[in-house]
């Protein structure tokens, strides 16, 4: 008795149906924990019998269970930093802002509790001039107006700023002021002055690179996000890293113990903080960290995005009148080079491609690289291929590379209808593309570029993958759906081997640490376009419990946590 308590479980969670997305998709009823992870995974008497003094035992009553969801593209980290002081303007946060007043109101009311000559920072929804009742973005004049006294400029996305006047005059900027490469000063046709719109790069003429927030003060806004992420059942993220303070705040956390979510850092290394080489310098590649915090790559963009109308498409968009030739804010020289020497130091290299310009770039860089310094099992990824423009010839081409598509389902929901608008055929014909890639034999894995533009919840994002409509009710294409069990396994297995991980997370089996999201309703009955409300009752991260939903609002009754107690009669009763 005394050798079976020292082997015995930390937790033990019976009477579920544990969805383990092993390779066979096996189901089993319960899963024994032990030291953080997997100790057995089966029937319930079996499990039970492994149960001793002080093992607690959660009585699942039936429900759905599976590996802890991943999220492989947010910017977690540079958000909590920003988000400080900003007046809230996001439609996607706060239905009520329905018109450029109500932005112009939040943006008076941060001004008056903002002393003059200091900075005033609107937080706005990307491509939000489509859902506002006049059709269009606040003007530099209006933003004169609600802040005249004040420094302003406002977001609507990661690619697109609006400005006052005295913004543009605090930065030194005039009709004289050439355009960044990769960015556009917006300018006046007729007087040649700023319009206060910055593009791309442009933006850093007015805002900094960095928060300026302390890694103390970061660590605990992102605990906070992290927190968030724990009541949607994730476990782990990739988050795009812009500065050395996000990563100082994240070794904080982990030292700390407060790390409850395993982060995959991707660090940017053009338009950051970082020097470019800077990775390569230290001969840090992917994998470099603990179980808890890793160097997960590189990051780095060639075009500009879609929601600042500045992806660089061939076929230019042509927007009420307006043309939009898009932006590269990397060269093919540089992109070549940058991918090369990363690539032959054997560090994962992730590049944002939107427009089908970009991705030929990318592509051929890769496969450049490929052919000058041959690696089997490298996992560069595309950040968003696989939302549209994907020719047979170019699934071909990345598949031969074996290209990981990062694509990116809330796009489609979120902001699909103004996308059918901007995009046209490039999204009707084949967009989004999730059957045709799965059945190319690519192990898709997707990213929500949340949570600045809306939460983060992999859980929507692999509904929407099986609904495959917008947030409106439109589908798009019921023919590039996914089932529901590849969905799952998307933001799971896939999303693990994403992560150079699958060994040891994305499944439920023997061995691998021991994260787990328990749902409080069955995803194959579940309505998949609402699985933003389908319920998390129960998140396990590293063998330990870390989010209990308070209480169950669909007749189920509450998660039971009992202990075995010392001195009990050695069957696994639960006393």
């Amino acid at each position: 008795m005394a050798e079976r308590g020292r082997l015995a479980p930390d937790l033990v969670l019976t009477g579920g149906r544990v969805l383990t997305m092993d390779a066979q998709n096996s189901v089993a009823q319960a899963v024994a924990i032990r030291d953080g992870r997997i100790l057995a995974v089966g029937a319930d008497d079996d499990v039970l019998r492994l149960a001793g003094d002080g093992t607690e035992v959660i009585d699942l009553d039936g429900r759905p269970t599976l590996p802890g969801l991943t999220d492989c593209h947010v910017h977690l980290a540079s958000d909590a930093g920003r988000a400080v002081n900003a007046a809230e303007c996001r439609d996607f946060y706060d239905p009520s802002i329905r018109t450029v007043p109500d932005i112009l109101d939040r943006l008076r009311e941060q001004a008056q509790n903002t002393p003059p000559g200091q900075w005033v920072v609107g937080r706005g929804s990307p491509l939000q001039d489509f859902r506002l009742g006049e059709g269009r973005l606040p003007t530099k004049a209006e933003l004169d107006a609600a802040a005249p006294n004040n420094p302003c400029w406002i977001s609507f996305g990661a690619h697109v700023i609006v400005t006052n006047s005295l913004a543009i005059k605090e930065r030194g900027i005039t009709g004289d002021t050439p355009n960044p490469q990769g960015g556009t000063v917006v300018k006046d046709l007729n007087t040649g002055e700023p319009t206060g719109v910055f593009r791309e790069r442009a933006q850093f003429l007015i805002k900094a690179k960095d928060s300026g927030v302390e890694p103390v003060e970061l660590a605990e806004r992102i605990a906070i996000e992290l927190e968030h992420c724990l009541r949607r059942g994730v476990t782990g993220i990739h988050d795009i890293i812009i500065s050395k303070e996000e990563v100082l705040a994240y070794q904080l956390l982990a030292r700390q113990g407060r790390l409850p979510v395993r982060v995959s850092m991707l660090i940017r290394v053009i338009e950051s903080a970082f020097e470019k080489w800077s990775l390569l310098d230290t001969g840090f590649i992917q994998g470099f960290g603990s179980e808890w915090l890793q160097v997960g790559g590189i990051k780095m963009s060639i075009d500009g995005g879609f929601t600042g109308k500045n992806a660089a498409f061939s076929d230019e968009l042509v927007i009420d009148g307006e043309r939009h030739p898009g932006l590269i804010r990397i060269k093919q020289d540089e992109l070549d080079d940058t991918v090369e020497r990363y690539h032959r130091q054997g560090m994962r290299i992730c590049t944002h491609a939107i427009g089908d310009v970009a991705l030929d770039m990318i592509l051929e860089a890769y496969e450049k690289a490929q052919h000058k310094f041959p690696r089997t099992d490298h996992r560069h990824r595309v950040e968003h291929m696989g939302n549209w423009m994907m020719t047979p010839e170019r699934i071909a081409r990345a598949k031969a590379l074996q290209i990981l598509p990062l694509a990116n389902p809330p796009f489609l929901y979120f902001m699909g209808d103004p996308l059918i608008e901007m995009l046209g055929r490039r999204v009707t014909e084949h967009g989004f593309p999730f059957r045709t890639l799965w059945d190319q034999g690519f192990p898709l894995s997707f990213g929500s570029d949340a949570p600045g533009y809306y939460p983060v919840d992999p859980l929507r994002d692999l509904g929407t993958a099986v609904a495959h409509e917008t947030l409106n009710g439109v589908k798009l294409s019921g023919e590039e759906a996914l089932t529901r069990t590849e969905a799952l396994r998307s933001q799971t297995i896939n999303a693990a081997y994403t992560a150079f991980r699958e060994h040891e997370l994305g499944s439920l089996e023997v061995g691998k640490l021991a994260d787990v999201t328990v749902l409080g309703d069955d995803p194959f009955s579940f309505p998949p376009e609402r699985f933003h409300h389908l319920p998390i009752d129960l998140t396990i991260s590293g063998g330990k419990v870390v989010y209990t939903r308070d209480s169950a609002t669909d007749g189920k009754a509450p998660v039971r946590r009992v202990t075995v107690a010392s001195g009990s009669c050695g069957c696994a009763c639960i006393h």
